[in-house]
Parts: C-alpha cells; sequence; structure tokens
C-alpha cells in the first residue's frame, strides 16, 4: 500500500473507517435480520424444521391406525384403546407448561434452542424405535407417554427458534404458511396406512426369527420424521440472537450475510451491516436469577390474564379450545378403529340380518364390544381400501378448510359467526352418524364433526390475537395449547370408557358438548367492537 493513499497512515485506516462506522453504526438484532430480507433461506430453514413439528403430530396419530392390527398382542378392550391414544398428550400435559412457562428460557439460555430440539428429538427417535420392537401393552405406554415428555420441549422451541430469524415485518406471514405446513402432517398417518397396512400379505419381514407384522413395519416408517429431524436439525444454525448473546458477534455477522446471499441473490460483501451492538452477557448468577424472574414473570402474566378485564375472553376461549380440541381429537384417533370394525361386521355378520334391514353404527360395532380380546382365535378379514383411503380424504379436508376459514374470517364478527357455525356442524355429524343409512353417509357426518372442529380451533387461535393486547398473547396461546392436549386426553379417556358401555351415549355425549359450545361464542360478540393494540402472535 502507499502512503500516498489519503486514507492510510502507514498502519491503520482512519478517514474511511471512521466514515463507514458513522454511516452504519452498530446494529442490533432486529435492525440486523430486517437487513437480510425474506426469501430462499428463510424456505429452506423452515422444511429443515418440519420433521420435528411433523414428528410431534405423527406420533399423537399413529396408535389409531395400527390399534385394530395390535389387539391381539396388546390383548386390547376399548378403555386400552383410549389410553393408548391419550397417553402421549398426558406426557404432553406434564411437561408442556414446564416448558412454556419456565424452562423454556432457562434452559435455553445455557443450551441454545438448537441444542435442545436437537437432545428432545434424539431421545423421541429412540422411543419410536424402541415401540416398534415392543410386544407389551404397558411398555408401549410407557413408551408413549415419555414421548409426549420428550416432544414438548422441542415442540414449544421450533417455532420461537424459527421466529428468531425473521423481522417483525415477516413473522405474520411466516406462522400462516407455517402453521399450514404443519397441521399438513395429520395427512401422513392415514396416507401411509392406506398405502401401507392394506398390503398386509407382503409388507412384513422376520429377522432373527424374530417376526415383524405390517403394523409393526407402519410404525418404524413412522419413525422416520424423527429421525430425519435429528439430521436436519444437525445442519440448522444457531440463532443469531443466542449468538449475539453469547458475544460471539463474529459468527452471527457471518449468518446475517449468508441469510442476505441467499435471500436477495447478491454478495455477501453487500450486507449494510457492518458492525452489531451486543448485549450485555449475563453471568451465571445473572441467568440464575433470570430464571427466577422468567417464572415470575409468567406467574404475574397468568393472573393478569385470568383477572379483569380479560377474564371473561380468556374463560370463553378456553371452554372453546377444550371443547373443539375434544370432538376434533376424538373423532381423528376413533374413525379409523371404529369403521375397521364395521368393515369387519360387514364381512363377519351382515349376512345374517335381512337385506333390507337398517343397522345403525353402533349396532355394527356391538359384536367386537362383545369379544374376547384376549383369545385371539379369529381370523381378520380384508380392509377395503376406503377405510384409510377416507380417512386421508377427512384429513386432507380438515386441514385444506381450516386453512381456507382462516384466511376468509379477517374480522372478529366473522370469527365469532364461524364458531358458531362450526360447532353446529360437528353436533349434527355427531347426533347424526348412528343413524346414517350407509357406511359413506356414517363417515361424512363423523368427517363433520373432524373438520369443523379444525376450523374452530384455528378460529380460537386467530380471534386470541385479536381480543387480547400483544404482551399477554404468547401466555394465552400457551394456556390454550396446555387445554386443547388436555380435551384431547380427557376426551379419548372419557371416549374409550362409555363406549365400552353403551355406545350411543359417547356419541351423543360429543354432540351435546358441541352443542352447548354453540352458544357460547356469542357472549364475546360485546366485545367485538373493542380496539386492541396489534401486534404479532406467537404460535
Amino acid at each position: 500500500m502507499s502512503a500516498d493513499n489519503p486514507g492510510y497512515n502507514g498502519s491503520v485506516w482512519t478517514v474511511e473507517e471512521t466514515e463507514s462506522k458513522r454511516q452504519n453504526p452498530p446494529a442490533n438484532c432486529q435492525e440486523a435480520l430486517a437487513a437480510t430480507g425474506y426469501g430462499l433461506f428463510n424456505v429452506l430453514l423452515l422444511l429443515a424444521a418440519l420433521p420435528i413439528a411433523w414428528t410431534c403430530i405423527i406420533d399423537t396419530t399413529s396408535t389409531a391406525f395400527i390399534i385394530n392390527s395390535a389387539e391381539c398382542t396388546f390383548e386390547l378392550t376399548m378403555f386400552r384403546r383410549g389410553i393408548a391414544v391419550s397417553t402421549i398428550y398426558i406426557g404432553m400435559i406434564i411437561a408442556g407448561p414446564l416448558w412454556d412457562f419456565y424452562l423454556q428460557d432457562c434452559v435455553i439460555g445455557y443450551l441454545g434452542r438448537k441444542n435442545v430440539m436437537m437432545i428432545g428429538i434424539f431421545l423421541d427417535a429412540i422411543c419410536n424405535l424402541l415401540w416398534v420392537h415392543t410386544t407389551s401393552f404397558y411398555a408401549f405406554i410407557a413408551l408413549k407417554f415419555a414421548s409426549g415428555v420428550l416432544i414438548a420441549g422441542p415442540l414449544s422451541v421450533v417455532m420461537a427458534y424459527l421466529a428468531e430469524f425473521h423481522a417483525p415485518a415477516y413473522q405474520a406471514k411466516f406462522a400462516r404458511w407455517a402453521g399450514l405446513l404443519v397441521m399438513a402432517s395429520n395427512i401422513v398417518p392415514a396416507a401411509l396406512a392406506a398405502t401401507l397396512l392394506l398390503r398386509t400379505p407382503w409388507f412384513h419381514f422376520t429377522i432373527y426369527s424374530r417376526f415383524y407384522p405390517t403394523w409393526q413395519v407402519y410404525l418404524l416408517i413412522c419413525a422416520i420424521p424423527s429421525v430425519l429431524g435429528l439430521f436436519t436439525v444437525c445442519l440448522m444454525p444457531k440463532s443469531p440472537k443466542f449468538l449475539m448473546a453469547q458475544g460471539k458477534s463474529d459468527k452471527a455477522l457471518r449468518l446475517f450475510r449468508t441469510m442476505y446471499r441467499l435471500n436477495n441473490f447478491k454478495p455477501a460483501s453487500q450486507y449494510p451491516i457492518t458492525e452489531l451492538a451486543l448485549p450485555e452477557k449475563a453471568s451465571k448468577g445473572k441467568t440464575n436469577s433470570a430464571c427466577r424472574d422468567k417464572l415470575r414473570d409468567s406467574i404475574v402474566k397468568l393472573k393478569e390474564l385470568f383477572s379483569k378485564p380479560h377474564l371473561k375472553n380468556i374463560s370463553i376461549l378456553v371452554w372453546l379450545q377444550f371443547a373443539c380440541m375434544i370432538g376434533f381429537n376424538v373423532s381423528r384417533l376413533w374413525v379409523p378403529p371404529l369403521f375397521v370394525m364395521m368393515n369387519n361386521f360387514r364381512v363377519y355378520v351382515r349376512q345374517f340380518y335381512p337385506a333390507d334391514e337398517y343397522i345403525t353404527m353402533c349396532e355394527m360395532i356391538f359384536p367386537r364390544l362383545k369379544s374376547d380380546y384376549a383369545s385371539c382365535n379369529y381370523t381378520l378379514p380384508s380392509l377395503e381400501s376406503a377405510v384409510y383411503v377416507n380417512s386421508t380424504s377427512i384429513a386432507s379436508s380438515a386441514v385444506g378448510f381450516g386453512f381456507l376459514f382462516l384466511l376468509l374470517s379477517d374480522t372478529r364478527i366473522k370469527k365469532i359467526v364461524v364458531m358458531v357455525f362450526t360447532f353446529l356442524l360437528s353436533a349434527a355429524g355427531a347426533f347424526g352418524a348412528n343413524w346414517a343409512v350407509e357406511i359413506p353417509y356414517m363417515l361424512v357426518l363423523v368427517a363433520f364433526v373432524i373438520v369443523a372442529s379444525r376450523i374452530t380451533g384455528n378460529t380460537v387461535m386467530a380471534y386470541n390475537a385479536q381480543v387480547l393486547p400483544p404482551l399477554l398473547r404468547p401466555t394465552a396461546v400457551n394456556v390454550l395449547n396446555f387445554v386443547g392436549n388436555l380435551g384431547a386426553a380427557a376426551g379419548n379417556l372419557a371416549f374409550s370408557l362409555i363406549i365400552g358401555i353403551d355406545c350411543l351415549s359417547a356419541l351423543l355425549a360429543l354432540g351435546c358438548i358441541s352443542m352447548v359450545s354453540t352458544l357460547v361464542p356469542i357472549f364475546l360478540i360485546s366485545q367485538s367492537k373493542k380496539k386492541v393494540k396489534p401486534g404479532i402472535e406467537r404460535y
């Protein structure tokens, strides 16, 4: 370098460096994120995170499709079936609040969200692989419970992790489309069952004298998202917010430049931010104090949420969430086994009834209710493809219509009308399913319950973003998620208990819950004209 250059003093740059710092002062995390834009990097990151989110839904759904195939192995009664599908929710009920209200911020302060997801998904993958090999009902239940506890951490962290790569201007759009892709995982177990479980004669194998029937192969394939998620999370970067909190400004700046390059298809050198303003790095003592402050803050927000002027709104939303999650999860998890029973009735028993006699759903299920499940001295008939294909169609409809209604109901009044309508539709489906003339009509009515309940659940979450102030919305979302899991667990246990006693009462109970809930959204009308400050909700 020549000393003739006016910016060079023989060892360092002076004029240009000072001018550069004056034009580009240190940027905080939000400013640095805003400069990266939105594009390919965000899409790739979402695709990498999807297996983690999909794992939870597949773990909660896959049991419903193997329950009839495993009834001899596990000696399943109706109540045992309810335990099998609800145990994972019980694990999430126990672990979810700990993560949402306390552990999430404290553990993340030490490990970071990426490491939390990595540890949780790794342990869940082990549970997935272990329950493939179990032939004990109690071991299966223990592994399902452990899976529910373990997956609660990654599930509560993954969306917050992704949000740390998005500027506030993009978070609402991102949350909407990410939610659609996550909910699409409801289709996977049904589609896989339609493809695999109908191929029983040849989709099994024997290893070292150990026979693996088709339903265990099905569970093994359902474990792929957790294993794939473990691989993709290893490739995902640590969030820039975490890197800056750890004082690693160089790594954070390199990450921002990579994001800018992929999102804008421009050289990383054109990224306008050259220096980052680092937050104060907390010491161990300060971190422990922050954990106590986090717990105290969570308690304060919960008290505020369940006090005036928010008590009425959150109480109504809690009931609506509880009711619609009962309808959605009970129906979607019991449709496959119940319609398999009806298929078996058609093959074995229908011939003994007069050809012109109409048979109700409960009459078709009744012979299986009274069977000796432990004897296993019978051969199951071949299933019609429609049994699982229809489940796939129902899951697809629930995802599609749920997203469509969420886009169309853009005001509070529209959301209230949607909730009233969907609860009416759900009640009609539950009340009418037993007396439908033919099995396809029964399936359509049950589909009303599943699709309508899914729409209601999406609408409740969206209404929460409009009726509560931004500071309380994350707390409200955590409460609603907890109540939803509680409804899924309690609903499946109660349904399995009641249907073992009286099938008709179980169906009517679902209809009564939906019918009563039809009136509840009306009480929100008086609040619909009140203004709430806009903000970005966290899902």
